[in-house]
């Protein structure tokens, strides 16, 4: 009897360091410290722009990378360059068709450690309704800190999701890679 007590007592004790060793832990985004920007090139002229409404959810254990997620979102019609043209071309129908599909999404399915601090995202991008995986690097500061930075670079093919299909279908106009750089401020849950 009293065996069985202290295997109980050491397996409930050890389920529960296991628990909480395995369980990830939960950032909230700083908005106001979150930048999602885009560049390219427009008749050989580069362009940058940002999203100015974004969001993202991130959880995160080095020691259990399977229970680590990664979400991103931004609203389509808040991309802005400072060029009145392109400020009022990328919402509409060819481009991001935002008054149809007003937001796009990012949620990995597995992160990868590279190295110390440095990761790879493999998950699924949605913009325009069309969902196609991607795969990405990105870097996380100091973990043992509460406030965490997360950096990534990112290219995307407008051409895969539709953006300007129909009036510039072979780049001639804009390029067909599009630049995303992410940069996070995430503070740690307690």
């Amino acid at each position: 009897m009293k065996y069985s007590r202290y295997v109980f007592l050491l397996t409930l004790v050890f389920l529960i360091t296991l628990s909480s060793f395995s369980n990830a832990q939960d950032y909230k985004i700083e908005k106001s410290q979150t930048l999602l920007t885009f560049s390219g090139f427009h008749a050989g002229n580069k362009f940058v722009g940002n999203f100015e409404n974004c969001d993202a959810t991130l959880s995160f254990n080095p020691d259990n990378l399977p229970a680590s997620t990664f979400k991103a979102s931004f609203e389509t019609a808040s991309a802005k360059t400072g060029n009145a043209m392109y400020d009022g071309t990328l919402p509409q129908t060819d481009w991001f068709d935002s008054k149809t599909y007003p937001t796009a999404t990012f949620v990995s399915r597995e992160i990868i450690k590279i190295k110390d601090g440095q990761y790879k995202a493999k998950g699924d991008l949605t913009i325009r309704s069309i969902t196609k995986p991607i795969e990405f690097d990105f870097t996380l500061s100091d973990l043992s800190q509460s406030i965490v930075k997360v950096n990534a670079n990112i290219q995307i093919d407008r051409l895969a999701y539709d953006i300007g299909l129909k009036s510039d279908p072979k780049s001639e106009w804009v390029s067909q890679m599009i630049n995303v750089s992410i940069g996070l401020t995430a503070i740690k849950m307690q």
